[in-house]
This record gives C-alpha cells, sequence and structure tokens, in this order.
C-alpha cells in the first residue's frame, strides 16, 4: 500500500525504517547487524568527538558538491571548481581533488553523450532536481516494520513527462555487474516516490510534498572516470512497478532483519563496535591512546602501505580508480597459487588431512583462481603443496581437529580507539587448544627473527596475548613456512615477555605514525614505481615532470 501524505503533518514515528538502493547493492560482503542498524534513523547513535578535523573520507562528496554548484547556481565548470575549492569545510587530500576535478568533466561528458528518454526531444535536455525523492509505505505484513520509506539521491532529473535517476560510479560502467535489486528499489521508487520536503537525516519520518506522475522512469549509471554510462532501465511506472516483486521484498526483509555479524575492516566506522558481541574489547592491544581522530580500522596491509606511502593507504581507503599495476614476480605468483589451493583443500566437506597426491597439475604448467604457473615455479608449487601434506593440521586426528581457513578477526582497542582486523591464514582447533598457523612460501628458508621477517606473526602474538583469538588467551601461533628444501613449522613462544616486547617492537613503525596521521602526505619515490594511483597523485606527477 502507498501511503500518500501531502504537506500536512506527516504520519506517527512508529517502527521506522529507511533504506536506499545503495544498502542493498551488494550485501553479501556487509556486516548484516550494522546494516539493519544504518537503515532505522530512530536507533541512538553515541557522539563522537574529535580534536582534528579529518579528511573527506566520501569519495563522490565533493563531486556532488561541484555538481550542484553547476546544475543549481548555474555556474561554469572551471567556476564551479574555483568555488569548491575556494569553500570552507573539512579539508580534502590532494588526490580527491584532482579525482574530483577529472570525474566533474567525465560526468560531464557522460550526460551529454546520453540518448533522450523515449518520446522526449532530443534537444530539450530534463532538469535537474534538488529535492530527494522517497515513497512511504506500511507495513507489508504482520509484525513488519510500521512505516518503509524508500528513498534514492544521487543526480535526480525529470521533465517532459520523465523522472530520471543516475548513479555515479568512480571508476568505468564496463564490465560492472548489474545488481537486479538494487534497480528494481531504485526504479520502484522513481515510479511513485515524491519530494522530500525535511532533511533525510530526521528521526522521525520524512515530510513528502505532492506526487506529481511520470509517463516513463529511467535509471542510468555514469562511469565519472571514463564518461562510460548505461542505461539499467526505461519504462512506465507499471513496468517499474513490476521489477520490485516478492523476491525484492524478500531481500529488503533480510536486510531489516539482521541476525548475524560479519567483523571486517567496516567495524571501523561502525557507532556500535564497542558493546558489539562480535567484536572483543582488548584496551591496550596497541600501546597508545586516542589521536583526536575518528575511530578507524587497522590491518597489517595498512599498516605497510601507509610505511611506503601514507597517501597511497589514503587513496585506497577512498576505493580511488587504479590503474594497471606491474606484474607479479614469479615467487609471488607461486606463492598466491599455492596458498589458495591449500585454502581450498582444508575447506572441503566433509574435512579430511591433505594428502600428498592432492596437487594439481600438469607439473609443467598448471593454474588455480587465476594464478597461473610455468616451468620450475609450477614444479616447485606442486612440490611446496605436496610437503604441505606433512605439516597439515589435519593429518594425525582429523576427527578431533576443527579448522577454519581465512577467517576474518576483528578486535576493539578503546584506548588507541581503533578495530585492529587480521585475516588470518588458518585457526585450528585440536581438542580445546587452538592454534593460529600462518603460511609462507620461501624457496629458501631464512634465518633470523620470524617476527621481524612476518610483522603478521608480530600481530599474532599480540592478538593471542591480548585474548582476541579462540583459546581465551591461550591461542598458540606457528610459522609453517613451505621451501624448495622441505615444510618447516616453528612455534611463537607467546607468553614468553621478550616475544611480546618484541611484537610490539616490530609493529610499531607500522603503527604509530599512521595513529597519528591526519593528512596522509606523499612520499614520492621508488614508492610511485608500482602505485596504481600515481594519475591522482600531484607529488607523483611532479616527480615525472608533468
Amino acid at each position: 500500500m502507498i501511503i500518500s501524505p501531502g504537506i500536512g503533518e506527516p504520519p506517527a514515528r512508529g517502527d521506522l525504517v529507511r533504506i536506499k538502493p545503495a544498502n542493498v547493492r551488494g550485501v553479501e560482503g556487509r556486516c548484516p547487524q550494522r546494516l539493519a542498524a544504518q537503515i532505522r534513523p530512530g536507533t541512538p547513535r553515541p557522539r563522537r568527538s574529535t580534536s582534528i578535523r579529518p579528511l573527506v573520507s566520501w569519495t563522490p562528496g565533493p563531486l556532488h558538491d561541484v555538481l550542484n554548484l553547476i546544475e543549481f547556481e548555474r555556474l561554469a565548470p572551471e567556476d564551479a571548481l574555483a568555488t569548491w575549492r575556494s569553500a570552507p569545510g573539512r579539508p580534502v587530500h590532494p588526490a580527491l581533488v584532482r579525482w574530483t576535478e577529472h570525474a566533474v568533466q567525465g560526468y560531464l561528458a557522460a550526460a551529454a553523450a546520453l540518448p533522450a528518454p523515449a518520446g522526449s526531444p532530443s534537444d530539450a535536455p530534463l532538469d535537474p532536481v534538488s529535492r530527494l525523492w522517497a515513497r512511504q509505505r506500511g507495513p507489508l505484513k504482520p509484525g513488519a516494520p510500521d512505516m518503509y520509506e524508500e528513498m534514492v539521491d544521487d543526480r535526480r532529473y525529470a521533465g517532459h513527462g520523465v523522472r530520471e535517476l543516475r548513479i555515479l560510479r568512480t571508476d568505468s560502467v564496463q564490465n560492472l555487474p548489474r545488481d537486479d535489486v538494487e534497480i528494481a528499489m531504485a526504479v520502484g521508487v522513481l515510479a511513485s516516490a515524491r519530494p522530500v520536503l525535511t532533511s533525510q537525516w530526521d528521526r522521525k519520518p520524512l515530510r513528502l510534498g505532492p506526487f506529481e506522475p511520470a509517463r516513463l522512469v529511467r535509471l542510468v549509471e555514469i562511469g565519472c572516470t571514463d564518461s562510460s554510462h548505461r542505461v539499467l532501465f526505461e519504462g512506465t511506472p507499471m513496468e517499474a512497478y513490476a521489477r520490485y516483486d516478492a523476491a525484492v521484498e524478500a531481500h529488503v526483509d533480510r536486510i531489516i532483519a539482521g541476525d548475524s555479524y560479519r567483523p571486517g575492516k567496516g567495524c571501523g566506522r561502525c557507532d556500535a563496535v564497542a558493546t558489539c558481541p562480535a567484536i572483543p574489547s582488548a584496551p591496550g592491544l596497541l600501546g597508545f591512546s586516542g589521536s583526536g581522530l575518528p575511530r578507524r580500522s587497522w590491518s597489517m596491509a595498512t599498516g605497510r602501505t601507509h610505511r611506503r606511502c601514507p597517501a597511497r593507504a589514503h587513496m585506497e581507503s577512498l576505493f580511488l580508480p587504479k590503474d594497471d599495476l606491474a606484474e607479479d614476480t614469479e615467487a609471488i605468483v607461486r606463492g598466491k597459487a599455492v596458498h589458495a589451493w591449500i585454502e581450498s583443500q582444508h575447506r572441503r566437506t566433509p574435512q579430511r588431512p591433505c594428502e600428498p597426491d592432492d596437487v594439481p597439475g600438469p607439473p609443467e604448467a598448471w593454474q588455480y583462481e587465476g594464478w597461473s604457473l610455468t616451468g620450475l615455479q609450477a614444479r616447485l608449487g606442486i612440490q611446496m603443496i605436496g610437503d604441505h601434506s606433512l605439516v597439515c593440521p589435519l593429518r594425525d586426528r582429523p576427527e578431533d581437529v576443527e579448522v577454519q581457513p581465512e577467517r576474518t578477526v576483528a578486535v576493539y582497542d578503546p584506548d588507541a580507539d581503533t578495530v585492529v582486523v587480521a585475516k588470518t591464514d588458518l585457526l585450528y582447533r585440536v581438542g580445546e587448544r587452538w592454534t593460529l598457523r600462518e603460511t609462507k612460501t620461501k624457496r629458501v628458508p631464512h634465518e633470523g627473527d620470524l617476527l621481524d621477517q612476518f610483522p603478521q606473526l608480530a600481530l599474532a602474538v599480540l592478538l593471542a596475548r591480548a585474548g582476541a583469538l579462540p583459546g581465551k588467551g591461550d591461542c598458540a601461533v606457528e610459522m609453517e613456512r613451505l621451501t624448495a628444501s622441505g615444510p618447516v613449522v616453528t612455534e611463537i613462544d607467546t607468553a614468553a615477555p621478550d616475544v611480546v616486547a618484541r611484537a610490539r617492537s616490530v609493529l610499531e613503525p607500522y603503527v604509530t605514525p599512521w595513529h597519528a596521521d591526519a593528512r596522509y602526505p606523499a612520499k614520492a619515490g621508488k614508492a610511485c614505481e608500482d602505485c596504481p594511483f600515481t594519475r591522482w597523485c600531484p607529488d607523483a606527477a611532479e616527480r615525472r615532470g608533468t
């Protein structure tokens, strides 16, 4: 049932859900409970005070600001960019400034190339719409929320009996998979939405304006980096309603229900992380206190990237479009292929030990999950996979062993106000004892300090001592090295004070500079050689002499 309030008083607040097409996009990799909380505007959200103004972290935000100046203030693109650059507000990283300048031109070129909607004059473009569009619906079934508010933002246009929504993509739309649920929700809203007269952040139901029926609705996505565009839907309102079927409603119901947790990098932006039952708290894990910046997530990969170039770490967090990377070395390809193969073996159902003949082939050339090996590397990879069977955790007592390959572990350090995320190679339990095992392939096993060679081991030691791993503070840590001369498994004594102290010392240069960094300066030089973001980085451009 469509609820059709006019400009008067909105309906009672009740149990309110406010959802957008972006909320239903690619939900498989997102935390269901966090998403369920995000779509309920009545959910209390604690205020976080920060003493340092952080950089803009929503990549399309500046692009929308500039397009608003062009479309609603009638400024020329260069004048709009100049006005935006000089406007007060949160600071913007130079790389995001450069991408925004490029994306403005990309969006305008794609918009100019769009074909006119069916039945519309080709020389009369649609008019931009400043207000958001939303529709309100009552409970769809017993026990459902009192009210659903479905809203579309992005870029909105109307005219000649047409309503059009243009979804911005930071990269290209070429080969981008279609999300049928996102499409169905967007066009369903377009077909019956009203203009939003109040703030989308209100915790009470939105106040909506009068409904103006359309003869045609169209959904378009635009790739702002390469000016690509694609029409996802064009049809009558009745055809749009037909797309929003029972399968879509069931999908929305699952999002509303939440009912499970998925720890990961997104936990650093979650308001409920301090009380989340899936995220253990470990005060003092990182060894320092808050920085005055908003809460963030840190992983070993983040630390490595930031240590090499802080700007690159920030550009990764913004998901700026990447250029083609330099090819991995043969040794790196071999390591990734071996790792992927062993992981697949550990995921078999029913579980069973890895055997010496559980290897890929043929020996002169094989590939797995996109990693291709030939010649010596192919033969060495097969040998390493076979050697793993000699030290596989399931080898002796498979019926008593539980294995969890590639499990993501997240823990919150309230002192540092940071969520630490680690993707473990393998967590396994024999009897009551849990062990974290990291696996690396090395043609020649290097002697020396393993924590220094493999900083992820140092992180594992601190996670184990903090009780953030299974086993209630008694989780063991191992390093499995697969080499040309055979497998080597080394257990790390996580209870030894000198080992814990050494682990902190190893991690310090990967964590402390990142934690205190508010501006992410570029470290132009050698780091630029394999960086996929150099076209957005002014420092890299200066280094090239452009």
